[in-house]
């Protein structure tokens, strides 16, 4: 069967659970996750926001010279350091902000989300890269030199509503490249026994030209939630840097011979 992910070392279809291309709220298809703008796009970037953004996506692979580039001086490159590799790859969180904020449909597999509830605080578990959010309840933020993989997240009830505060992003998640001072509020509200529905807003002046809102529909299952062991038998990421070594030497070893 045709590989999922281009080629060599993509997923067999069969391991795939994308979901529908759309999502129900309020028994409406809707195509877009984003209400406001209600076009359904996100808002324009801001001078300068853009090129953050695609300086953000190619930094861990494509940014730097590799040290094998003919006629160029060696500079560490994208396969020089396992820190330079993504996040994903690397099995530190999920990819494509599957556990957020804000959290978004996989549209892959590992798709589920559990919440757990105590006195003090919320813990949201994404099945993808299993990874964990706590939700500090009535609290304050974290002083801004405290920076967390997943931002510091703050809550409070509104009604019967969760309302999440998330600040305090590190220069390696905050989301499409934000600034420093991204700001994401998260509303969880049950709508009936078997549907949760899921909003978020996020503000960043210095990255859009205006707050931007989106929401879609976090349905009730009975499906097993499964450890996703990561490392287990993955073996791309020494593989990634082996082959580079290889490279190396091999060019080292043709420069020799002439």
């Amino acid at each position: 069967m045709t590989a999922a992910s281009g080629g060599t070392g993509g997923y067999n279809y069969g391991w795939l659970d994308p979901g529908s291309t759309y999502n129900v709220v309020d028994g409406q298809k809707r195509a877009s996750i984003i209400i406001d703008p209600p076009n359904g796009h996100a808002p324009p970037m801001v001078p300068g926001a853009m090129q953050r953004f695609a300086g953000a996506r190619a930094r861990p692979t494509s940014d730097q010279t590799e040290s094998t580039d003919p006629g160029l001086e060696p500079t560490p490159g994208a396969y020089d350091d396992p820190e330079r590799r993504p996040l994903g790859e690397r099995c530190l969180i999920g990819f494509g902000s599957t556990s957020g904020p804000p959290a978004l449909p996989d549209y892959f597999y590992n798709n589920l989300h559990q919440i757990v509830q105590t006195p003090e605080s919320v813990v949201i578990l994404t099945e993808m890269v299993h990874d964990v959010r706590i939700v500090r309840m009535n609290a304050q933020h974290l002083p801004k030199n405290i920076r967390l993989w997943l931002g510091d997240s703050v809550g409070h009830w509104d009604g019967d509503t969760l309302v999440v505060d998330t600040t305090n992003f590190t220069d390696k998640t905050r989301f499409r490249g934000s600034s420093e001072n991204l700001h994401v509020i998260e509303r969880f509200t049950r709508v009936d026994d078997k549907t949760l529905l899921y909003r978020f807003t996020i503000d960043d002046p210095a990255t859009w030209t205006k707050q931007w809102t989106g929401e879609y529909s976090w349905p009730a299952t009975n499906e097993k939630m499964y450890e996703y062991a990561c490392h287990e038998g993955n073996y791309a990421l020494p593989n990634i840097l082996k082959g580079a070594r290889l490279r190396e030497k091999e060019a080292a070893e043709a420069k020799g011979a002439k």
